[in-house]
């Protein structure tokens, strides 16, 4: 059976809207271009853009904490930096984040928006090719259509695949069969990707992606179900390159 590339995503500010993509640019040993480039802090996190480091992702909003930020509908131009932040069509704040002191009024929105109170004044946090990911390798991740499928079937409701807030979503393969790569190389296109290891699920796939309402217990589901809380899988690219939607998967031939 062939496998695909579906769909391709970032999530140029940590915990808040993925942007779909076309083709997306690859380079080796990083995340996708802008896939979480920014960061809102929640309290004081002692991040040092001149010296960036892995913290952990409590210090930012971020779903697992504030799920509600899953109705706010955020655009990026990674050209012009332009950004702007709507709730159900309607456009409640504009910014640039390539010019931080411009985003006061769109980071108040969002701070606003949270239903717990924040642990300080919301601050904007970037560092040049640096990704606020939750894993301290900073990786793509990807994940399995078949395997939220499944998923969905064995809890009888609907799964939004964008729960995972996944880089690549791939079509084609059997359920479950993307574990099977942790520690081998697949192909996507023309770039190779090393399969780091599965990605363990928290709280934040119970936000729900369109409400911002906690309405599955995602983690549960999975361990009820499979006996883990794994869904998806963390690549590292190994060379430089572009993907485009329809590219075919490659799979190591012991696979």
């Amino acid at each position: 059976m062939t496998i695909t590339l579906a769909s391709i995503y970032r999530y140029p500010i940590k915990g808040f809207t993925g942007q779909k993509l076309e083709k997306a640019a690859i380079t080796k040993g990083k995340p996708l271009a802008w896939d979480r480039a920014f960061a809102i802090e929640n309290g004081d996190s002692g991040f040092d853009p001149a010296a960036p480091a892995h913290l952990p992702k409590i210090h930012f909003l971020m779903l697992m904490k504030q799920p509600e930020l899953a109705n706010l509908i955020t655009q990026f131009d990674d050209v012009t930096g332009a950004f702007s932040v709507q709730q159900h069509g309607t456009l409640l704040a504009e910014g640039n984040l390539f010019a931080p002191d411009s985003m006061q009024a769109a980071l108040q929105v969002m701070a606003g928006h949270c239903k717990k109170p924040m642990r300080g004044s919301p601050r904007l946090l970037h560092a040049s090719e640096f990704a606020f990911t939750d894993s301290r390798t900073q990786d793509l991740s990807l994940i399995n259509l078949a395997s939220v499928s499944d998923l969905e079937a064995k809890i009888g409701n609907d799964i939004d695949p964008m729960r995972f807030r996944g880089n690549l979503y791939i079509e084609g393969a059997a359920p479950w069969q993307e574990h099977d790569w942790v520690d081998k190389i697949i192909e996507v296109g023309a770039v190779s990707f090393q399969v780091r290891k599965r990605t363990k699920r928290c709280a934040a796939t119970n936000a729900n992606p369109t409400t911002g309402e906690r309405d599955r217990n995602i983690p549960k589901a999975l361990m009820d179900h499979y006996g883990h809380t794994d869904c998806g899988i963390h690549l590292m690219p190994l060379g430089d390159g572009a993907l485009t939607i329809g590219d075919r998967i490659t799979l190591p031939q012991n696979t």
